[in-house]
């Protein structure tokens, strides 16, 4: 009987104990113990150059692995980037030799490094894993060996409040992969981790090199101290500035400026390459607006009454409305609409803001009760076709909760009629389709905003009305005279707002001579016109910018791979894409050999680079804490576990006592 109670409780005990394999639900913790082994560090150092030209940032990311062990290794490191870095060039350095990655399909690098790597020779290979997450691996490092990585990337700057920024994330945070939230073959989301108070000894360097169009009138580092050196009006120099045994890679580097400038301004930026040229359009709102900069302004509000909108959301669209109508001039004007399975309309024409027309759209929109379907396209197509709003800004407000299945169609409807009117999406609910809010707004020009408890309305209405209420350049056009330009995009253009700029980009031929012209409707309604010499920006920016063809690229594979499970077709052309621009994406990655075999007496032994906690996050986000060690694998028992194991204590203790 003991020996058979024994056996049950040892199987029990094997059945319940973690398994020590790459998907484990939790990173592994290196522990900071003297047995550990040195070949477990092999990334030595990071240093970042960015240059920043206008709206664009161009990222050299250097990396020194090196191995200081016995053995040789196969070095593994998993690093961020911006979700909008394009990656489009890597090279690798070892034994003096520099050898230039080539770009190829996924499975097909993945094969070629695998070769090298079995043939003893030393190899790099540079996969996406995520958008924003990517692995190196380099393969046959002897002892005492160096070898470099060099990753080029570029990705376009957003400004958010009339502020830009810049930032470098420069560690990837625990992933929790239990419960079955782990993708299969994300082998990336096993990473160890340093523990808590263990110094991250790679080291992490950064300079930025920023030149705008624009004067500046403000950068700050908020993140990091920074040095700021100003060369210019329109050009600073930011060199990181740590503190003895600080950590800059344990949090995003973040760079933040503004630009100066008393009106509406705009800058070129121009490339030329072999089958023709790209350029980069910026118009940029003034630093602060003053009423008379505002064009007369139209909003049309779009309220969604259907069944799932009752109760708070459909009070906070009512307080909205009010808000809205109140902050609005006399040369003003809106209207109202709501919709479920059908639409009903305020007024057939714009309502000039005034007491009265609001207490009456209030009036109208309180009586509509919620319930029925959620037919959105069909309410969108009827407020882009309203008239009224061709001398004027025109917004239109979407407050709904998105659940509706159309989600493609209406982004597309959107994207071809955003000349029209401006689309600002204002998601309530307790759990909004915040990819149809956030795509839907992108695509029209504006800015999302979610709501998910009425706590929060209130002040979410505040920044909502605050990011619409100044636009400073309606019914904008872009023209030119003496200079070709073709495949302008977006087309047609958004209003420019206070709080963002436009960027416009496409194609160009023939010789950059003649002007580009932004023409609009400005403040209190007056004409505006902007005319930009293309030679003085040839000559002043250069026509060396080989970044835009890129950033083209990439934002055609982002706008693929948002439309859901790619099918075959879209597979492909991503993967073209990538092939033709030299671009990282989930199907093509980077790959150098170097041809020289290495005198290896057997294969190399892989080791992941553990990376840094981020700052603040402690070892219980990871499934432990300070006082309670990890299982080295990364591994805890569940709670239901804990309780087995429990009575399984307990029969011990019996069976003992007999």
């Amino acid at each position: 009987m003991k020996r058979s109670l024994l056996l049950a409780a040892f199987v029990m005990l094997r059945s319940l104990a973690p398994a020590a394999d790459s998907s484990a639900p939790y990173f592994q913790i290196l522990e900071n113990r003297n047995e550990q082994p040195t070949e477990q560090l092999p990334l030595k150092s990071s240093f970042a150059r960015v240059a920043i030209d206008g709206t664009i940032a161009r990222v050299r990311l250097t990396q020194c692995y090196g191995n200081t062990g016995t053995v040789p290794i196969e070095a593994l490191y998993v690093f961020p980037a911006s979700t909008r870095a394009a990656v489009h060039g890597m090279t690798l350095t070892t034994g003096g030799r520099v050898i230039a990655a080539r770009i190829r399909e996924s499975v097909k690098a993945r094969a070629e490094y695998e070769t090298a790597k079995s043939q003893r020779k030393t190899a790099a290979l540079l996969e996406e894993h995520r958008p924003n997450v990517f692995q190196m691996s380099v393969a046959n490092l002897l002892p005492g060996d160096d070898v470099t990585v060099e990753v080029e990337w570029t990705e376009t700057i957003p400004a958010v409040d009339a502020t830009y920024e810049y930032v470098l994330p420069t560690v990837v945070g625990p992933r929790y992969t239990g419960g079955g939230s782990h993708s299969a073959g994300e082998t990336w989301t096993a990473n160890p981790h340093l523990t808590e108070g263990v110094p991250n000894p790679a080291t992490l360097g950064i300079e930025v090199v920023l030149n705008t169009a624009l004067p500046l009138a403000e950068v700050i580092c908020p993140s990091h101290p920074g040095l700021v050196d100003f060369k210019a009006r329109d050009r600073a120099e930011i060199k990181l500035a740590l503190n003895p045994g600080e950590d800059a890679a344990n949090r995003d580097f973040i760079l933040r400026w503004k630009l100066g400038g008393d009106g509406v301004d705009a800058g070129l930026l121009l490339h030329r390459g072999e089958n023709g040229g790209h350029f980069l359009l910026q118009v940029e709102p003034p630093q602060q607006v003053k009423p008379g900069q505002v064009p007369p302004r139209d909003y049309v509000m779009v309220v969604d009454v259907s069944g799932s909108m009752n109760g708070f959301p459909l009070d906070t669209a009512k307080a909205l409305l009010r808000d809205l109508v109140l902050g609005l001039k006399p040369t003003d004007t809106f209207n109202v609409m709501y919709f479920a399975s059908g639409s009903g309309l305020f007024a057939e024409r714009p309502q000039t803001a005034t007491k009265e027309h609001l207490a009456e759209a209030v009036r109208f929109l309180e009586k509509q009760p919620a319930g029925g379907g959620t037919e959105l396209k069909a309410a969108l197509r009827r407020a882009l076709a309203l008239p009224g709003g061709d001398d004027r800004s025109r917004s239109i407000i979407l407050v709904t909760d998105g659940y509706v299945s159309a989600d493609h169609e209406v982004r597309e409807m959107v994207r071809k009629n955003i000349g029209r009117a401006n689309l600002f999406a204002f998601g309530i609910g307790s759990s909004v389709n915040r990819e149809l809010i956030e795509s839907v707004a992108r695509a029209g020009g504006g800015e999302p905003a979610v709501v998910t408890c009425p706590s929060e309305a209130a002040a979410a209405a505040r920044r909502f009305l605050t990011s619409i209420s100044s636009p400073v350049l309606a019914k904008v056009r872009i023209e030119a005279e003496g200079f070709q330009l073709s495949q302008t995009a977006p087309s047609p253009c958004p209003d420019v707002f206070a709080s963002r700029a436009l960027i416009i980009n496409g194609t160009w031929q023939g010789e950059p001579k003649g002007e580009v012209i932004v023409r609009g409707i400005g403040g209190n309604g007056e004409a505006f016109e902007k005319r930009i010499d293309v030679a003085q920006a040839a000559a002043k920016g250069g026509l060396e910018h080989p970044a835009l063809p890129v950033l083209w690229a990439r934002e055609r594979v982002r706008l693929l791979a948002g439309q859901g499970p790619p099918d075959s077709d879209t597979i492909r052309e991503i993967t073209d894409l990538g092939l033709t621009h030299s671009l990282l994406t989930a199907y093509t990655s980077f790959v150098a050999v170097d041809e020289t075999p290495r005198n290896l007496a057997h294969q190399a032994v892989p080791v992941k680079q553990p990376l840094p906690l981020p700052q603040g996050v402690t070892a219980a986000a990871v499934g432990g804490s300070q006082s309670s060690p990890l299982v080295h694998n990364g591994s805890v028992p569940e709670p239901g576990a804990l309780g087995l194991i429990s009575l399984l204590a307990l029969l011990f203790a019996v069976q003992r006592r007999r």
